[in-house]
């Protein structure tokens, strides 16, 4: 692109057509763009030479082009020299990258040397923007950043809603978490507005120190403002954590995952889905097993899995008093982590005094009688299921299913697991030929083999650490 540029540059020039300010800033912004900061530098030499009067957009290209390739010293100098020399500037591709001392104003006539030392009158008004790109400059110096926002407004420049995101960027980058909270604390004590550009940033300050408590009680805070979170905002918050150490923490991060999903943005949630796993998997672990341990065993689920919005709805507090289970639909995968899931949900809610009142009904799908297909079952999701809670978890489990049919009511029939449910001769009899009754086909764990594990998962690991049954206060 900048090739194309300079070519059409060369073009004009040939057949005499005289460059204006807005064709000379669009050649620099084209090269700087580019990350060829020389290149840029010297447009502006040939500018000053051909009598151009470049505008402060000209002058902040040049500067974010240093900015942007780490040459800060640099930016620093050419802003110093730019402000005391007023409208009188020499600028050349050799003195750039001396010292200060180098930039002395010289009463020069411009030769016709290519990029020579130039003495031109060019005024340099600098804009908000100008500060803005050299606060980026400070990196993580605070006190210079603060001392450039002070000089803007010496000047009766105000400064706007990107020069304060920087400055509690470069707050926090300085390590001072609670500085750049305390900045934008006081945006709204002067009145002013955070955006969510502001917002956002301190929630990357919080996520980056690992103060995932505050990061989402940023968040909630750009819902009491009313300031609408953008894709990075959702990107940043579901990051917050590393694992996850209760149900209020899950129910958290899935709340956000389903609110950026009801804003329309496609969220790459594989790395929810891993700390949603290992939290779930959890069940099977206690306190002292090596927590990397369980890396490999991450599942890949596709990226058509609706394993998070299945999990969001199991463990929705609205659902506090429902133990039914769907699993219709899901994978063997799937399937295990919902119903590890609403145990680790059952488990949490027993450490915190709620004991168990009814059983639980995990639903697998309809079937006709007679047939051994069950719809809306995966291959295999039964079999995987009752290995689980019976080979891993030591849970007693029943077959039951509900009957319906044309004219009957709802019957239901139970029996232990290997064994059939089977029909009697009458019931076959009455049925009609063309229409098979359907049986919803479920698994059910009673309250008492509920209540006898809990009792082992109680006595057989030490009394549970806070950060297991509250939210990290890091």
């Amino acid at each position: 692109m900048w090739k194309n540029a300079l070519e059409v540059k060369d073009d004009m020039v040939t057949s005499g057509v005289i460059p204006d300010t807005v064709t000379w800033s669009s050649l620099i912004s084209a090269c700087a763009n580019a990350g060829l900061v020389e290149q840029a530098i010297k447009l502006f030499d040939e500018m000053l030479e051909a009598g151009g009067q470049p505008n402060s957009r000209c002058f902040n290209i040049l500067l974010h082009a240093c900015v942007e390739a780490c040459q800060y010293d640099r930016a620093f100098r050419l802003f110093k020299s730019w402000k005391e020399r007023g409208s009188e500037q020499t600028t050349s591709n050799d003195n750039l990258n001396s010292s200060d001392d180098s930039l002395a104003v010289h009463h020069t006539r411009v030769t016709s040397r290519p990029y020579s030392h130039l003495t031109m009158g060019v005024p340099f008004r600098p804009t908000t923007s100008t500060y803005n790109i050299l606060m980026k400059a400070c990196g993580a110096d605070y006190y210079r950043a603060k001392a450039l926002m002070d000089e803007m407004k010496t000047l009766g420049l105000s400064p706007n809603q990107i020069s304060w995101s920087i400055l509690i960027d470069v707050c926090g980058g300085s390590g001072n978490v609670a500085g750049a909270i305390q900045i934008l604390r006081s945006l709204h004590e002067t009145g002013i507005q955070p955006d969510v550009i502001a917002y956002t940033t301190a929630i990357k300050i919080c996520v980056k120190h690992k103060k995932p408590k505050l990061a989402f009680m940023l968040f909630a805070e750009m819902e009491k403002y009313q300031i609408k979170p953008n894709l990075v905002t959702y990107k940043t918050i579901l990051t917050a954590r590393s694992r996850y150490g209760s149900l209020q923490e899950v129910q958290q991060s899935l709340a956000v995952y389903q609110q950026m999903r009801k804003a329309g943005y496609k969220p790459n949630d594989y790395y929810l889905k891993q700390l949603i796993e290992e939290w779930c998997e959890g069940v099977l672990q206690n306190e002292h097993h090596n927590e990397g341990q369980f890396a490999s065993r991450i599942t890949d689920f596709g990226p058509q899995s609706m394993l998070l919005e299945k999990v969001a709805e199991h463990l929705q507090d609205s659902n506090a008093e429902s133990l039914s289970i769907d699993l219709q639909g899901l994978t063997k995968v799937e399937a295990r982590i919902i119903v590890l899931a609403v145990l680790r949900k059952i488990k949490e809610k027993y450490i915190a005094g709620n004991s168990m009142e009814d059983d639980v009904s995990i639903i697998l799908g309809l079937q006709e009688l007679g047939s051994d297909v069950i719809k809306g079952e995966s291959d295999g999701v039964k079999e995987a299921v009752i290995r689980l809670l019976e080979h891993d978890l030591g849970l007693q489990v029943f077959a039951a299913g509900s009957r319906s049919g044309k004219g009957k009511g709802s019957r239901m029939y139970s029996s232990s697991i290997g064994e059939t449910i089977e029909r009697s001769e009458s019931t076959q009899a009455s049925e009609s030929p063309t229409r098979r009754p359907m049986v919803l086909q479920r698994l059910k764990v009673t309250r008492e083999s509920l209540h006898h594990w809990l009792q082992k998962k109680m006595e057989s690991s030490p009394s549970p650490s806070p950060s297991s049954i509250t939210i990290t206060t890091q």
